[in-house]
């Protein structure tokens, strides 16, 4: 992603970051006019007082209270904010090394990264165009450009990095799935002479297996099938399938190649990096390879679970003390999770998860469970076009995934389930045309996105509440900062959670085939109904199917437009003839959005300078303009079909199933019966 390591730069030997204490620390090197940084109680300064003045000038002494101010706090957006910011450049220049790698160190992927990379998981990237809303790619370079700019800054003063730093930024790379930026990283540290640790070795390892993995059309593209190894093979490959490669651009033959030199330098392994071995053999589809690796450390033979011997026969797994580096962990069960749902064989992740957790005593959590759900998900979609028969191998019913849901939300699993896992099942409801089953995951999504909308709607109110302040130097303490934060997070979640709820709608509206072929009770009864139960999440133009024909209405919105709303108030569920819903208390509450465009434009003093503020005005949409999205392109992503399947029912006739997929649909309900699981208390391996 980027270049920012300077070829030949000398880092210097490995400093040990010391903990920031309170007193007076030089941020000078010896020799040199001394600026000190003090770590005491929290001094203000006095010179933003009026929010509306605008920026003033600031005297030394006031710039050295604002910088110790922040570092001492440790909020880590306002210690971004200060390292870039111009008038501390000095103070970040000549920062001594043990302190920096510190403060450095507060500039965390688990902060900046993870919470919005959770988030858009679920996202459609046609989605988040057509909503105009910020990409994934956009934050994840904002990141990197804001690590890199600051050590330019130390770069111009002098100041060479150590394996601290360096080891930081490969965590930063693994975090956002770049391997380029991790090579770069690599490279650095080789040329200067540095012996990596085991933890650098593995943020490495895992930058390459996650490779352009979290964003663009390449999150859809984890399963080993055929084509997509075809397709992850070029040198150059087309978009949608950058990242990681097999076949001569093989990332196994890549990881392993790190391991090995990891073992020639008498780095010893831990569990991460086996778990890293793993994933790469599952990217390649190399599944003796998995299956070498739980045998040589932990001495599990996943052919015999399959085999379903009696446990007495089954090997001991090799004994570790808990404080071993090598004893298992969620990680690992994940990772399990993922490599063997990825390459089409639930059974085996599902025995060997429950193998690993009661041999080794480590409870099965949440992540994995829901990974599983989305493996199996993803393996229960028909399949079409030549390579159809290949493409359904490990294919999963239905009802096995129903039965899933079942038992991962029941004791002693205790799952609770996300909106996402609701989506997945309504839209399993949509393809067997089961309405009610359809309609009860559909309202369980939107309770979910109103207790979201509650949260937003508290730490919103927070917000006001500092905005009302007299004393407006507030807002640029680490309590505002924290507060703009949990609210941005907040707001990027209700986004997330609005988005499925209008996919689910337009799903409802379009299966014209809900009742069967000649029931009335749908276009008569239910659909009026349920087009006014979810009108706030619909457009005004719509087209739906009824016996007589085509109905379609033109109105003012559309789903090529970002709002698809003609009011300003939050999207609800509305009260119909014939249900017993009650109108929520927040109907009337004016949407997000258009809260802080109307906030910013009654308040035209606001200085949009204060990093907290900036943040949350920025993410105000301003124009509604219409994108190319089409009907067509909306259910081949709803309803996960793969690249490559080039016999993909259109909108016009997809409810009505293709033969090909009706024929592999009713193969499956007759032998449901095969996969049914017992959803009491008990192992996992009940596939």
């Amino acid at each position: 992603m980027l270049g920012f390591i300077r070829a030949g730069e000398s880092l210097g030997s490995h400093l040990v970051p010391t903990r920031l204490g309170r007193g007076t620390t030089s941020i000078l090197e010896p020799g040199q006019v001394e600026v000190k940084v003090d770590l005491g109680d929290h001094e203000t300064s006095k010179a933003h007082d009026d929010i509306g003045a605008g920026p003033q000038v600031e005297s030394l002494d006031d710039l050295e209270r604002n910088f110790n101010a922040i570092i001492r706090d440790g909020q880590p957006d306002q210690v971004m904010d200060a390292m870039l910011d111009p008038r501390f450049e000095s103070f970040v220049c000549l920062m001594p090394p043990s302190t920096f790698v510190e403060v450095f160190h507060l500039l965390s992927p688990a902060y900046f990264i993870d919470p919005y990379r959770e988030i858009h998981r679920p996202i459609h990237p046609s989605a988040v165009d057509v909503k105009q809303y910020r990409s994934l790619d956009s934050i994840f370079d904002e990141f990197a450009n804001n690590l890199s700019a600051i050590l330019q800054i130390r770069w111009a003063g002098g100041q060479p990095l150590g394996l601290a730093e360096y080891t930081h930024l490969l965590d930063c790379a693994r975090s956002m799935g770049d391997a380029i930026m991790a090579d770069y990283i690599w490279h650095t540290i080789r040329e200067d002479g540095m012996v990596p640790d085991s933890q650098c070795y593995n943020y490495y390892m895992e930058a390459k297996v996650w490779d352009k993995a979290y964003t663009g059309l390449e999150k859809y593209r984890l399963r080993m099938t055929p084509y997509l190894y075809r397709k992850r093979r070029f040198f150059e490959p087309n978009p949608g399938w950058q990242g990681y490669g097999t076949a001569a651009r093989s990332v196994r033959k890549e990881v392993l190649q790190i391991f090995n030199e990891m073992t020639q330098e008498g780095t010893s392994g831990d569990t991460t990096t086996f778990v890293n071995v793993i994933l790469a053999s599952s990217r390649v589809g190399h599944m003796q390879g998995i299956k070498n690796v739980l045998h040589t450390v932990w001495n599990i033979d996943v052919d015999a679970l399959l085999e379903q011997v009696e446990e007495s026969m089954l090997p001991e797994v090799t004994p570790y003390d808990r404080s071993s580096p090598l004893y298992p962990t969620s990680h690992l069960l994940f990772a399990v999770a993922h490599a063997f749902g990825t390459n089409n064989d639930i059974p085996a992740a599902l025995r060997t998860i429950d193998f690993i957790s009661s041999r080794y005593d480590i409870p099965v959590p949440e992540n994995v469970w829901l990974e599983l759900f989305e493996r199996s998900f993803v393996l229960s979609r028909p399949r079409f076009g030549p390579d159809a028969e290949r493409n359904a191998k490990g294919q999963v019913t239905y009802d096995f995934l129903n039965t899933m849901f079942e038992t991962m939300t029941a004791e002693p699993f205790n799952v609770r389930p996300t909106i996402e896992v609701h989506h997945i099942l309504a839209k399993t409801a949509w393809d067997r045309a089961r309405l009610s089953e359809f309609q009860r995951h559909m309202e369980a999504a939107y309770d979910l996105l109103r207790e979201t909308r509650k949260k937003r709607r508290t730490a919103r109110s927070i917000i006001e509440a500092y905005l009302g302040q007299p004393q407006t130097q507030i807002l640029r303490s680490r309590a505002f900062a924290d507060a703009v934060h949990a609210y941005d997070i907040l707001r990027v979640r209700t986004m997330q959670q609005t988005v499925i709820m209008e996919r689910l709608a337009r799903l409802l509206l379009i299966h014209h085939r809900w009742m069967g072929r000649q029931n009335q009770a749908w276009e008569r009864s239910l659909l009026p109904r349920a087009l006014e139960e979810w009108r706030d999440f619909l457009p005004e133009s719509v087209v739906y199917h009824t016996r007589g024909g085509l109905i379609e209405f033109d109105g003012a919105t559309s789903w090529r437009q970002r709002n698809i709303r003609i009011h300003d108030r939050v999207p609800v569920r509305r009260p119909a003839f014939g249900t017993n819903i009650n109108l929520d208390d927040d109907a009337n509450d004016i949407d997000d959005d258009i809260f802080w465009d109307y906030y910013r434009q009654s308040a035209p003093h606001l200085d949009l300078s204060i990093p907290p503020l900036r943040r949350l005005f920025e993410a105000v949409q301003e124009d509604n303009v219409s994108s190319t999205y089409d009907d067509e392109a909306f259910l081949a992503e709803e309803l996960g079909y793969e690249a490559g399947e080039l016999e993909i029912p259109r909108v016009g006739r997809a409810t009505k199933m293709p033969r090909q997929m009706r024929a592999t649909a009713e193969d499956r309900q007759t032998g449901e019966a095969d996969d049914t699981i017992p959803t009491g208390p008990g192992p996992l391996s009940w596939a």
